[in-house]
């Protein structure tokens, strides 16, 4: 998503198509030191305009904004973020824009507060797997995408999307604009089935395939599965640490429809879709706000997640939700594989003593 608000800043900045003589882009290269780079940025912006028309200089994909320290640091690198900031807050020239787009930028620091006072300050966040709200947020983001694409899509082609995309916000555009060219245009009809035909990825594989094995707790077919799916990703570290948050989501899923059978007294997963096509807006809305966010996803595919979660005690679900929460947490903060996380959090949830409702001891 920051490189589509990047975009959208870089349009009206300089047009569609900019003139080379009215944009300077200035980026990070081998061998170039980040003051030498801010440097050159402060050069740009100080320097008029050819033939005194508007100039647009571009910071592009920065990565050391994170490098500002505070006021008192003494690094080569937060001085000239701090000359920047001054150049900010004293006025850039009439007649030159200045766009930056790159990660680290802290809000509650300088840079970011004179910003903040003399333009526009767009932050743009991945929404958080461990957040119930991300599902909401994903929907939320691809809406606002596709209408900025012209498209209307139907709110179950929205879900599937969030299905197969999961929280990477970089997938969003590609996915509409292969629906575009799939529908003949944006202002085209486009269905459920038509998303299905042409939207794949680790998602749909993680809600089918993989769920499917893991439902069923066989676990030699849950690894030969995800030996597959990775031997066909170009970053194999990538594509198990995608795996893992989508399996953590997956018996977050299952012990929500778990919660949601005791909550209605359901006694068969079977009664789930029919009790779920039942509800009011304002039941479903108390639900989710409850953290129970399979209330709202197609009725159907919760059936399917509750007779899954049939495999399952209750006690079972919270252990591996907290089991895949460790994982996944181990991941980011250690050097851990990825794929070695996710095959021992599956064996670890699957090798789970059983355990009787009445009693809570192992079997």
């Amino acid at each position: 998503m920051i490189e589509v608000e990047t975009r959208r800043f870089l349009t009206h900045f300089a047009g569609p198509d900019p003139d080379p003589f009215s944009l300077d882009v200035v980026r990070e290269r081998d061998g170039v030191s980040t003051p030498q780079v801010i440097h050159e940025l402060i050069r740009a912006l100080k320097s008029p305009a050819f033939l005194g028309s508007h100039k647009t200089v571009w910071l592009r994909n920065f990565s050391a904004f994170k490098a500002e320290g505070t006021a008192r640091s003494k690094t080569a690198d937060a001085k000239a973020l701090r000359e920047l900031a001054e150049l900010i807050e004293t006025g850039i020239p009439p007649g030159i824009s200045l766009l930056m787009n790159g990660p680290g930028l802290d809000r509650r620091k300088r840079l970011a507060t004179v910003c903040e006072q003399h333009g526009k300050l767009v932050f743009c966040s991945r929404p958080n797997l461990r957040s119930r709200e991300w599902q909401r947020q994903m929907a939320a983001l691809i809406e606002r995408r596709a209408v900025d694409k012209g498209m209307t899509l139907p709110p179950d082609v929205r879900d599937y999307l969030v299905d197969i995309i999961g929280t990477d916000t970089n997938r969003i555009d590609g996915e509409l604009e292969k629906l575009i060219c799939y529908a003949g245009g944006p202002e085209q009809n486009i269905t459920r089935a038509d998303a299905e035909k042409i939207c794949l990825g680790d998602g749909e594989e993680i809600s089918w395939a993989l769920s499917d094995a893991l439902g069923k707790r066989d676990v030699a077919e849950a690894l030969r599965i995800i030996g597959v799916l990775l031997r066909h990703h170009r970053d194999s570290a990538q594509g198990a640490r995608s795996l893992l948050a989508q399996t953590a989501r997956y018996y977050r899923e299952l012990l929500q429809a778990k919660v949601f059978m005791a909550t209605r007294k359901l006694g068969n997963p079977r009664s789930v879709q029919r009790e779920l096509q039942a509800l009011s807006q304002e039941e479903q809305r108390r639900y989710i706000e409850d953290g129970l966010a399979v209330v709202g996803m197609n009725s159907y595919r919760v059936r399917i997640l509750a007779e899954q979660a049939a495999a399952y005690q209750g006690a079972e679900l919270i252990e591996a939700v907290r089991v895949f929460r460790d994982a996944y947490l181990k991941c980011i903060t250690s050097n851990v594989l990825e794929r070695v996380a996710l095959e021992e959090a599956i064996m670890r949830v699957n090798a789970l003593p059983r355990r009787t409702a009445r009693s809570g001891r192992s079997r």
